[in-house]
């Protein structure tokens, strides 16, 4: 056998073998967005919540988190929600994530399908900016197992 048969058949094997790298899947990342959305949906000014959470090689680890709030306290709710977010994500994994937090009103929620206009009150990417500064406030983060 060749080299290069050898290391096609040596890289098909690893394939099959179930070592998938391009999964990446992580139950704490998708209880961040379990968790955000249970605790937006305790707030008598979200109508509904829900989340995205994709995993892969190609993409990393990325969260939507989408909450639709009644229209009288829309943009009063988007820092709140944004908050909550944060906190949730700090406490929830010590993984870096990307967490996308998106703000619709009930009067103009989100569009369904493939095109649309974008009916966002607010569009924000969650960062965790300051270390020391959250885990004063929020308590310490998780560590790697």
């Amino acid at each position: 056998m060749s080299f290069r048969k050898a290391l096609a058949a040596g890289s098909l094997a690893f394939v099959l073998a179930g070592c998938n790298i391009t999964n990446q899947y992580y139950e704490d990342v998708e209880g961040v967005g379990k968790q955000i959305v249970a605790d937006w949906k305790e707030l008598p000014e979200v109508v509904n919540a829900e989340y995205e959470y994709r995993h892969g090689l190609d993409q990393g680890q990325v969260l939507y988190v989408d909450a639709i709030v009644r229209d009288e306290s829309a943009k009063a709710s988007v820092e709140q929600l944004e908050e909550i977010a944060r906190r949730d994500y700090w406490r929830g994994t010590w993984q870096n994530v990307s967490v996308h937090v998106a703000v619709f009103s009930e009067v103009k929620p989100p569009v369904t399908g493939p095109t649309g206009p974008d009916n966002a009150i607010s569009r924000k990417r969650i960062e965790l900016d300051d270390p020391d500064a959250l885990a004063q406030k929020y308590g310490p983060r998780p560590t790697k197992k």
